[in-house]
């Protein structure tokens, strides 16, 4: 049978470049096999039957630390399978049947195996060699199958080798994948945006723009938002504070700096929204600091802000199993109110709004669900 395996996988160029379609069934508990699934015409002076399967894997990491996830699978080509015209009958399905069955389990077993080794750095050597050795001990196992049942003529060896299997099957389990959203998620933002001063600061700042780059970690639904601005604008008047003048239409680089603690109370396919409170520190510099007049001059002012984001999701966010990362890309729209406690003439507040493009994204953990498959062979005379 290995050989046949082996002249099966030499084949694939041949089919590919020839863009013949592979035909293949993969194996299903609820889905039994069909005489309507040998495809292959019959093989001039050949009776009985030939079944033709392969067995493989696939892995995806999750993230540089975690389990990877593994997926292990076996089928049948179907058009490389063929059924005599003397054996169309029931005995040659079970025969058949049972030698997928077969299959299976070893596949079964080659994926536990795989998910044992866990994120060890051999892992590729490694898996390499336990599909080597499964298919060594596969390709053994069945010809044993196909001796002791005489090619499914021996009725008597056939229903123990069925009732064998069928236990087998109950008794390794399918590792079915599911991928679980980790709690933790981060993301990024960057765009620009602009303040506008109120109160008596209206009269001594004008409105400035600038850029913001941000920072995003989420909890479950709870957000800290990490957000630094540098802003360019220039003085409306001057003033006095702390015993420094600041001139009239001075240029000036107002630095803002968000710490706020959100809460994500919408997330849909498309929008997102969260509320934010949290700390604003206010520095405010000249903008050309190597200018001798203005050596030393430094203002710092706290001040607590309340905000709100609203993300527009970019791209097709529906939930995809073969995933290994929940995430997207959004537009955020961010406005905030900052009330500045300093006395006159610094006093009053700053509105904040920004716009730009971030993106933001959770790891998905692999787990393995241990699923037994009770099987009941037909009740057909073999």
């Amino acid at each position: 049978m290995m050989k046949r395996l082996l002249l099966v996988l030499l084949l694939f160029p041949l089919l590919v470049s020839g863009q013949v379609t592979i035909d293949t069934l993969h194996w299903s508990a609820t889905r039994r096999l069909e005489l309507a699934d040998f495809h292959s015409p019959t093989q001039p002076g050949l009776g009985g039957s030939e079944f033709y399967y392969q067995i493989g894997y696939e892995v995806r990491p999750t993230s540089l630390w975690g389990q990877p996830a593994v997926e292990a699978f076996c089928l049948m080509f179907r058009n490389l399978s063929w059924v005599s015209e003397t054996a169309r009958n029931e005995r040659t399905l079970a025969y058949n049947q049972v030698l997928f069955d077969l299959v299976e389990v070893h596949t079964r077993q080659m994926k536990a195996k795989l998910i044992a080794l866990g994120a060890d750095r051999r892992f590729k050597q490694q898996a390499r060699q336990i599909e080597y050795l499964t298919n060594s001990e596969l390709g053994a196992e069945v010809n044993l199958f196909r001796a002791e049942t005489g090619g499914g003529d021996d009725q008597e060896a056939l229903l123990r080798w069925e009732k064998q299997v069928v236990q087998r099957l109950h008794d390794t389990p399918d590792l079915v994948t599911t991928y679980r959203a980790s709690k933790i998620g981060y993301g990024v933002f960057f765009g620009g945006g602009g303040i506008l001063a109120t109160g008596p600061l209206a009269q001594t700042i004008r409105s400035a723009g600038g850029v913001v780059f941000g920072i995003d970690i989420a909890f479950q639904r709870t957000m800290l938002m990490l957000h630094p601005t540098l802003y360019n604008g220039t003085l409306r008047q001057g003033f006095s504070h702390q015993n420094q003048t600041w001139e009239k239409d001075m240029p000036i680089s107002p630095m803002l700096f968000e710490a706020g603690l959100g809460r994500i109370v919408h997330d849909g396919p498309r929008t997102r929204i969260i509320p934010y409170l949290g700390y604003l520190l206010f520095d405010l510099s000249p903008r050309d600091r190597k200018d001798e007049r203005y050596q030393g001059l430094s203002l710092l002012s706290h001040a607590p802000t309340l905000g709100l984001a609203f993300d527009v999701k970019l791209g097709n966010n529906a939930p995809k199993n073969d995933r290994t990362e929940v995430s997207f890309w959004f537009i955020r729209t961010k406005l905030s109110y900052s009330p500045i406690l300093d006395a006159k003439p610094f006093s009053g507040g700053l509105i904040n709004l920004q716009i730009g493009l971030g993106g933001f994204g959770r790891v998905r953990k692999v787990n393995y669900k241990p699923e037994p498959t009770t099987i009941t062979p037909p009740g057909k005379t073999i």
